[in-house]
C-alpha cells in the first residue's frame, strides 16, 4: 500500500459517464480499491472533501507541439497529464523530450514526413532543418518510417496537404507504418488533403478544412474505413481570425487561403453526426505566428467541440478514454481501481456546463500532487483538504 489520498464526496465522471457523489481513493501512484477507504489511520491519509466538484481523468491533448521541457511541465498545472507531440524538430529536442521526467507523459513522432518543396519544406528549411530529413519518393518513404520505428516513436506523422508528396509516397507511408504495427496520423489542413489522407488510408486525420466544409462523400469514407478525426478547432479559429497570415497571404499568394472557421464547425458536425471518432487536440505551439498556450487550451478545445455539436459528455470523452484507447494508452483516460492516478478534480458539473472544467481545484499525475495553475481554480470556490 502506499500513500493514501480519499477523495470524498465527488461527482465522479470515470472516463465514460458520471457518477455519485462517491469516494475515490489514491494509493501510491495508482487509483485503489473502495476498501481502502474504511477506518484507514488518520496519520497517513490526506482526505479532500469534493462537494460541489467533479472528478475526471487526467486530461489529454491529442495534437502538440512542446517547445521545451518547462512548457511540457506547465500542461499539469491545466489537468492536461498527457500529451501528444505532433512534430519535434529539431531531433536534438526529440532526445531532450524524450528523456524528460515530469508530471506530463509526452508522446511523440518525433519528425513528420514531408516534401522538400511543400509550404511544410520551406518553413522547416527557414527553421534550420536540413532538406535530407525530407522525404522525395516512395523509397525514402520506406527509409523515413524505418527511421522512425528506430527512434522508437509512439506513432508516424505525415504531412498530406498539397502543394506536397505524390500520392504514391503517401500510400507508401501508410504500407510501410502498418508493416511496423506504427499508427499513422495525417495533417490535412484543407479539403483536399482530406481526400489525399483518406486515398492513402492513414488512420488519424488532424485539423479540419476550413476552406471547404466536409461533404456526406468524405464522412462517410471516414466511417467505412473507420479513420478518426483531431479536429484542433482552437488552431482553426485561430487561424481564421490570424492577421498576421492574412498579412503573409497578401504578400506571399500561394500562402493564402480562404479560410472560413463556420466551415471547420460544419466540418466536426457532420463527423460527429455520422459518427466519426473525435478526438481532442489543440495544436498547441509557442511559434509567435499562431501561438497556442499549452494546458489552458485544451479546455477552450473542449467548448469549441461542444459548440460544434458534442454533448460534455462527448467532449469529456474526446480528451480521457476515447483519446486513451486511440493511443494505446491502457494505464488511463478512465478511474478504475489500478489504473495511473491521473486525475483532476474541477469546480462544478462539466457534464452539464463544460466550461465546469476550468475551474480546476487540484490534480494529480501518477498520485502527486501537482501545483494548478493560477488561472485555473474560480477565487473563492474550491474542494478542500480535510
Amino acid at each position: 500500500m502506499g500513500k493514501l489520498t480519499i477523495i470524498k464526496h465527488a461527482r465522479v465522471f470515470d472516463g465514460e459517464d458520471v457518477s455519485g457523489p462517491r469516494t475515490v481513493v489514491i494509493d501510491g501512484s495508482r487509483i485503489g480499491g473502495d476498501e481502502l477507504a474504511d477506518d484507514p489511520d488518520p496519520s497517513a491519509v490526506t482526505i479532500v472533501d469534493g462537494t460541489g466538484c467533479t472528478l475526471l481523468p487526467g486530461l489529454i491533448d491529442c495534437h502538440v507541439h512542446i517547445g521545451d521541457e518547462a512548457q511540457l511541465a506547465s500542461c499539469a498545472s491545466y489537468g492536461v497529464t498527457t500529451v501528444c507531440d505532433m512534430a519535434c524538430i529539431p531531433l536534438e529536442k526529440y532526445a531532450k523530450l524524450r528523456a524528460t521526467k515530469g508530471p506530463t507523459t509526452w508522446l511523440s513522432s518525433s519528425l513528420p514526413a514531408y516534401e522538400e518543396n511543400s509550404r511544410h519544406g520551406k518553413l522547416f528549411k527557414l527553421g534550420g532543418v536540413t532538406t535530407d530529413h525530407a522525404v522525395h519518393n516512395t523509397d525514402e518513404a520506406a527509409k523515413f518510417v524505418q527511421d522512425r520505428v528506430d527512434e522508437n516513436v509512439d506513432y508516424i506523422k505525415i504531412i498530406a496537404d498539397y502543394p506536397g508528396h505524390e500520392q504514391a509516397v503517401l500510400d507508401r507511408i501508410q504500407a510501410e507504418a502498418a508493416k511496423h504495427g506504427k499508427m499513422t496520423i495525417a495533417h490535412v489542413a484543407h479539403y483536399d488533403a482530406f481526400q489525399r489522407g483518406l486515398q492513402a488510408d492513414f488512420d488519424n486525420l488532424t485539423h479540419v478544412p476550413s476552406d471547404k466544409a466536409l461533404d456526406d462523400n468524405i464522412v462517410g469514407r471516414m466511417v467505412n474505413q473507420k479513420t478518426v478525426a483531431i479536429p484542433t478547432l482552437t488552431m482553426m479559429e485561430a487561424m481564421a481570425n490570424s492577421w498576421i497570415l492574412w498579412g503573409i497571404g497578401l504578400v506571399f499568394k500561394s500562402m493564402g487561403r480562404n479560410r472560413s472557421f463556420q466551415a471547420a464547425l460544419d466540418s466536426v458536425a457532420a463527423m460527429h453526426n455520422a459518427g466519426v471518432p473525435i478526438l481532442a487536440g489543440t495544436d498547441v505551439n509557442n511559434s509567435g505566428i499562431v501561438t497556442i498556450v499549452a494546458g489552458k487550451s485544451l479546455h477552450h478545445e473542449l467548448e469549441l467541440l461542444v459548440r460544434a455539436g458534442l454533448t460534455p459528455v462527448e467532449a469529456l470523452r474526446a480528451a480521457s478514454s476515447l483519446a486513451a484507447q486511440r493511443f494505446n494508452l491502457q494505464d488511463r483516460g478512465r478511474i478504475a481501481p489500478e489504473l495511473r492516478a491521473d486525475l483532476v478534480l474541477v469546480n462544478g458539473n462539466p457534464d452539464k456546463d463544460i466550461t465546469a472544467t476550468q475551474r480546476i481545484s487540484r490534480v494529480w499525475s501518477a498520485g502527486e500532487e501537482i501545483s494548478v495553475s493560477a488561472a485555473g481554480p474560480v477565487s473563492g470556490w474550491s474542494c478542500s483538504v480535510m
